[in-house]
């Protein structure tokens, strides 16, 4: 029973890692279900601090998947419409569970945001929403860290004992 769910972790934990970087798939949560499931273990000795604090991380930064393009439309001189247009574009992949719109829908909703707001000033437009994309790939690649992290964090508590 041990080994089997010890294998079945890793599988969650791959799978999540697969699923930080493919539209639709909550990466994040069945990662962390993969060390939850570890945790359960006899051959485990996650303590619960380190369930709660994976757990914090976890949900933080899938928040943050859905923040950071509308900051990034921010940083780059974008308006109130170009933040809000790239929240509901990124919020728009779910709903419509559509991988186009959820990969560029940031970057569509920051554009249509941008240029309700201002119709004549393209360029500022195009470029809040490229750097709303930017926002979207730099989440990726968060969710992508985090997620080895937690494999990391398995291997050494399978093997030393840590956290």
């Amino acid at each position: 029973m041990s080994i089997s769910l010890i294998v079945l972790s890793f599988i969650l934990l791959i799978a999540g890692l697969i699923g930080s970087f493919i539209p639709m798939v909550p990466g994040l949560p069945i990662g962390w279900l993969g060390l939850l499931i570890a945790f359960f273990s006899p051959g485990c000795t996650l303590s619960i601090w380190t369930l709660v604090i994976t757990l914090l991380l976890m949900l933080t930064v899938t928040v943050l998947d859905y923040v950071i393009p509308a900051k990034m439309v921010k940083k780059s001189g974008g308006t109130k419409s170009g933040e809000r247009g790239a929240l509901i574009g990124s919020i728009s992949g779910i709903i419509f569970v559509n991988p186009i719109i959820l990969i560029f829908g940031s970057f569509i909703g920051a554009l249509i945001g941008e240029l309700i707001n201002d119709s004549k000033d393209i360029n500022k437009a195009f470029k809040s929403a490229f750097n709303s994309f930017i926002g979207f790939l730099l989440g990726t690649g968060i969710k992508a860290f985090l997620i080895l992290s937690f494999i990391l964090i398995l291997i050494l508590n399978l093997l030393f004992g840590f956290f």
